[in-house]
């Protein structure tokens, strides 16, 4: 059987063995409780801090910030939505929460059931260029909103949001602003003073770390209390016994994601635009959205009018190649790209592909090709149906 091609990493990433091999002690041997005052449990407290380390390197955080090691991006995301419902609605009645139309699970079902509780969610909407804008917010906000709450870029369109012009809005309102940083950890350049978060979530097994891992990244004084209650670990925001071969693995991701950016952006770009340019030179019909937003340089959407992406992602399965439609914590792509104003019969053409660090040039080659005949053999059969 042909060698599968892995071109869902917007999903999750294949573990750094590096990772795996990090964290193994640490169920073996070194598997006392820091929080004990004893030797067996403080032994793990070197590597533990030397993790914190690389993860605020990568995240380019201050000493003084604050960041919680989850069990997920979702429990962060959760954690930062409950957190300000505690912590400001109940102070001060601000009892609106926003999101996007465009954005995934965590987020809007979180804000959804605090709706319950007296809180009040509003999704505002994606322009034509798949992008959440600071005058889509400025229409949304009001002297009552608490929390916005967006991904800082879509896994599934790629586009990257300008999230400092929202930075700002936020700032001069008095509003907590919250990223999802997920998709571009690893993928982007920025300057943490430049971003302008209260919070920053992320997932772990989105920059080749194993399942289970998460962070929460907190602004210096910025209140956020618990989520998980019941200890005063990780300085009283989340109780629990640590994961500690998970921040381990965490940590040794976070510094591979951060001597792989520079390639990531160039290289892995290349493959891309390279993917790109072969599926429209094969398939001369097939479409590209967004691709002259910024975007991640990792993924990239393409539409094959006339083929439904269910069926399209179907038979690429059964050819070895692994791309995406949507599901889990993210919505339909065809939902998101008619939020963008994309027509329904359209939207729903479209299938993700997203590289990694670990995407051969050859794999690529194999995949246009398998992209292209199988673009033009579904294409044929639709023409047939509708005869």
């Amino acid at each position: 059987m042909a060698k599968s091609i892995y071109l869902d990493n917007s999903m999750t990433t294949h573990p750094s063995e590096r990772a795996v091999s990090a964290m193994l002690p640490f169920f073996t041997d070194k598997w006392g409780n820091p929080s004990a005052p004893h030797s067996k449990g403080q032994e793990v407290v070197p590597a533990m801090e030397e993790s914190l380390k690389s993860i605020y390197r990568l995240l380019n955080a201050k000493e003084e910030d604050d960041f919680v090691f989850t069990s997920s991006g979702a429990e962060a995301v959760n954690h930062v939505i409950n957190s300000v419902f505690n912590d400001v609605t109940h102070a001060s009645g601000k009892n609106q929460f926003i999101t996007s139309n465009i954005d995934e699970a965590p987020a809007l079902m979180a804000i959804g059931r605090l709706e319950k509780m007296g809180a009040v969610g509003k999704m505002i909407n994606a322009d034509k260029e798949g992008k959440i804008t600071a005058d889509s917010l400025a229409e949304a906000i009001t002297p009552r909103t608490a929390l916005v709450s967006l991904s800082w870029a879509n896994g599934l369109t790629g586009v990257i949001n300008p999230i400092k012009e929202i930075a700002d809005m936020c700032k001069e309102r008095g509003i907590f602003f919250h990223l999802d940083a997920t998709h571009i950890l690893g993928k982007l350049f920025y300057e943490m003073d430049d971003v302008g978060a209260h919070f920053i979530t992320f997932n772990g097994d989105h920059l080749h770390a194993p399942k289970g891992t998460g962070g929460l990244w907190i602004k210096a004084k910025t209140k956020s209390t618990s989520f998980i209650v019941g200890g005063i670990e990780q300085g009283g925001h989340r109780a629990g016994s640590m994961n500690v071969p998970g921040l381990v693995a965490l940590g040794q991701a976070a510094r591979e994601a951060l001597d792989n950016r520079d390639f990531v952006c160039t290289e892995i770009a290349r493959l891309r635009d390279k993917l790109e340019k072969g599926v429209i030179e094969g398939f001369p019909e097939a479409l590209l959205f967004f691709h002259d937003q910024e975007r991640l340089p990792h993924c990239t959407t393409i539409g094959f009018p006339g083929i439904a992406n269910e069926a399209m992602l179907y038979a690429l399965n059964r050819k070895g190649v692994f791309a995406n439609i949507g599901g889990g914590s993210f919505q339909q792509i065809g939902l998101i790209l008619e939020a963008s104003g994309i027509t329904k019969t359209l939207a729903h053409t479209a299938v993700n592909f997203s590289l990694s660090r670990e995407t051969h040039e050859d794999e690529i080659d194999k995949a246009i090709d398998i992209i292209v005949d199988t673009a033009k053999r579904l294409s044929k059969i639709s023409v047939r149906l509708r005869e």
